[in-house]
């Protein structure tokens, strides 16, 4: 008996020995493969934690790292916290049964790695988990687990396995090697599931199909009513339902994919966020229909804090898969505690709140939410895989029939929001009724108070515009009285002009004259006295002197007839005819009456003048008078800008009035150009303004261009146009048509 123990001790230090040198875990041996799972026990597996996250097979097959491979006992009921993503599981199975093994690997993590060593040294890779696509998984696929690795394994064959598990989550985490019965598994979530399908799916989805019309229908009228009423509470009942056949369609999209396009489940989930607004916009529909705000506020902010609470719990989710955090991990329990469990205990609140009102819409609104909102309850506590729900072994039945009970409470929650709504806003369109027919009698009232009131404004308007009126005409005839007296003035202003020219023209004529008289008068004295003494020859040398005197007193008298005669065509009242003149003449005639005038008036005034006149112009039929008015202003105001500059004492400076005619383009053209302060830019457009005038005030009258511009313009269909530059001059020219 000691042999043996000692024979038994010394195989055991044996095998150990060989163990440590060679650094793999005992094989686990085939006997059965009767049962659905085998599990093997810690001894038979090693564990190595990844914590670069990067390393590959050859890698950790190899050292250093494949002596840092250790075993871990694990409890069947108990997990380990950990933060590492990434581990290396390897293990060594073997076949003693006479039959082919077949069995798969599976672990719920996001990647799942699996490399097989066969005995002629031939390495198998597989991989599987939740977050691979579906065209990369191999194995068994299903939308609803992380799928399957399945091997073989000949009689009496051996394999080593190094399984990599990735987790994109950090937490608690159990790690166990499970070898599944390929065929029981493929039996149980492939055949069974679709034998099930027929008898489970098939009502469900037709019950979804009922609620998701009712919804539709539901939504549609509170979308209607909004559109009309503009209310809030429709337009959060219709968030409320829409959201809701959102989450509703989750389901049917979930059955249809998990059958017919498993590789869209996983975009499928993100439907399935639309329930963080469900309750958020329920909760909005309550507070708005029951004013809570107004009746109680604190458990209004109460409310609406949770429904916030609710949203971001449930669109945390999302972001575990982006940050990687333990905190957001542990917070996955926050959305369904406040969704099924706080919200309805404060809706139940507010409904019991709200039973006792007396208003029947409020009750009824009350007794909608009571009987959804305590199945959601229930179902929380009492559910097959709760604690309440195993401790006091509730029937599976009730679960089973959930979904049915759902449908029911749901389409009465909907029954009683849209008959309350719909009786809302029939009280509505009754008020609103009400309201238009008080604004059309205040309407009617207000129009013939307005009536009564424009018919009293009427009269004393149109006394008003009476009294007006003949103020109006009264200052409208005052005002013509004095435009005739300043044209008057304007026009005697230029015929004074005119006339000092003139009269400094006879002047000259005239002192001629005079002492050819004198001297006439002398020499007949003379002459006699030479004929007394018999001198004829003197006497006649005497009457010849007589007769050459003679002569040019005829000469300077017929100068004088024709002054004269100019100023009486000039001062005589125009009878507007038109008449062929040379232009010319004219232009001549009125540049010296001009010159003389001013000279008349300021004995200091000397310009020089020029003109340049085409003698090839023919007749042009204007009106004399009113022409000769033109141009006399043109170089009246020429002569005026030349003495303002002179007055400047600007060295070499020499005032020079130019006139010149020419024709062009069947046109006459009449220019006056000086050399004068010239005209501001600023002030251009406002010379032919009447009443504007540039020159100091009592030296103008501000009508001498604008008379001017009228006579040419619309008397004559001729054109007036001045081209200016400030210190450098003015040139004026006249364009009248020769036709």
């Amino acid at each position: 008996m000691q042999r043996k123990l000692i024979a038994a001790i010394i195989g055991l230090l044996f095998f150990l020995n060989g163990f440590s040198q060679a650094g793999l875990p005992p094989v686990f041996e085939i006997k059965s493969d009767t049962a659905k799972i085998q599990v093997l026990d810690s001894k038979y597996w090693q564990k190595l934690e990844d914590t670069v996250g990067k390393w590959t097979f050859d890698e950790v097959r190899n050292n250093p790292l494949s002596e840092k491979f250790h075993i871990q006992i694990v409890s069947d009921d108990k997990s380990t916290a950990d933060d590492v993503h990434t581990h290396w599981q390897r293990y060594r199975l073997k076949n003693t049964m006479a039959t082919t093994y077949s069995f798969s690997l599976s672990s719920p993590v996001d990647e799942f790695d699996v490399y097989a060593i066969r005995s002629n040294g031939n390495i198998e890779h597989y991989r599987s988990g939740w977050l691979r696509k579906w065209d990369e998984k191999d194995g068994l696929k299903s939308a609803e687990w992380a799928g399957a690795i399945s091997l073989k394994l000949a009689p009496g064959e051996e394999i080593t396995i190094y399984d990599r598990r990735y987790r994109k989550l950090k937490g608690i985490s159990k790690t166990s090697i499970r070898l599944f019965n390929t065929e029981q598994l493929i039996k149980s979530n492939y055949i069974d599931y679709v034998d099930n399908r027929e008898t489970y799916f098939a009502p469900s989805e037709v019950q979804e199909a009922f609620i998701i019309g009712m919804i539709l229908i539901s939504l549609f009228i509170s979308l209607f009513f909004y559109r009309v009423v503009r209310e809030k509470v429709y337009l959060y009942f219709a968030l409320f339902v829409f959201f809701l056949g959102i989450n509703r369609f989750y389901n049917i999209a979930g059955s249809y994919t998990q059958w017919f396009r498993q590789d869209l489940s996983r975009y499928v989930n993100y439907i399935g966020l639309a329930w963080a607004f469900i309750p958020f916009f329920l909760i909005q529909f309550v507070r708005s229909f029951f004013e809570i705000k107004k009746r109680y506020p604190k458990f209004d902010k109460a409310l609406f804090i949770v429904g916030i609470l609710n949203i971001v719990a449930t669109l945390s989710q999302l972001f575990p898969l982006v940050l990687q955090s333990n905190k957001f991990n542990e917070f996955f329990i926050a959305p369904p505690l406040i969704a099924f469990l706080i919200i309805p205990l404060l809706l139940i609140i507010t409904s019991f709140l709200f039973l006792r009102n007396q208003n029947s819409s409020f009750r009824l609104i009350a007794l909608g939410l009571l009987p959804l909102i305590c199945l959601y309850i229930i179902s929380t506590f009492l559910g097959d895989e709760t604690i309440f729900g195993k401790w006091l072994d509730v029937s599976p039945g009730f679960m089973k029939n959930f979904r049915l009970i759902e449908m029911i409470c749901l389409c009465w929650l909907l029954l009683c929001f849209v008959k309350v709504l719909v009786k809302r806003y029939g009280l509505l369109q009754s008020e609103n009724a009400n309201q238009a027919f008080e604004k059309e009698r205040l309407a009617r009232e207000i129009e013939i108070e307005r009536s009564e009131l424009i018919a009293r404004q009427k009269v004393e308007l149109e006394k008003q515009v009476t009294e007006r009126t003949a103020e109006l005409q009264q200052s409208l005839e005052s005002l013509k009285a004095t435009q005739s007296q300043l044209i008057q003035s304007e026009k005697m202003a230029s015929l004074g002009e005119l006339t000092a020219g003139i009269a400094h023209e006879i002047q000259n004529p005239l002192n001629f004259i005079n002492n050819f008289s004198e001297l006439n008068k002398e020499l007949v004295e003379e002459m006699k006295t030479e004929l007394a003494n018999g001198n004829l020859q003197s006497a006649n040398e005497i009457a010849d002197d007589i007769i050459s005197n003679e002569e040019k007193i005829n000469y300077h008298g017929k100068r004088a007839d024709a002054i004269v005669k100019g100023m009486l065509q000039h001062s005589r009242k125009s009878s507007g005819q038109k008449e062929l003149i040379d232009i010319n003449a004219l232009c001549d005639e009125y540049l010296r009456l001009s010159y003389h005038g001013l000279r008349a008036k300021d004995k200091s005034f000397n310009a020089k003048f020029e003109t340049n006149f085409d003698p090839s112009l023919p007749k042009i039929n204007v009106v004399p008078q009113e022409m000769g008015r033109v141009i006399l202003n043109l170089i009246n105001n020429a002569f005026y800008a030349v003495s303002e500059r002179k007055k400047l004492n600007e060295p070499g400076y020499e005032p020079t009035v130019i006139v010149s005619t020419r024709k062009e383009n069947e046109k006459v053209e009449i220019k006056v150009k000086d050399n004068g302060t010239g005209i501001s830019q600023k002030v251009i457009d406002k010379i032919f303004q009447p009443f504007f005038t540039t020159k100091p005030t009592g030296s103008g009258t501000g009508l001498g261009l604008s008379l001017s511009y009228d006579i040419v313009t619309k008397g004559h269909s001729g054109e007036l146009k001045v081209e200016t530059k400030e210190g450098g001059g003015s040139e004026f020219v006249i364009f009248l048509s020769v036709q």
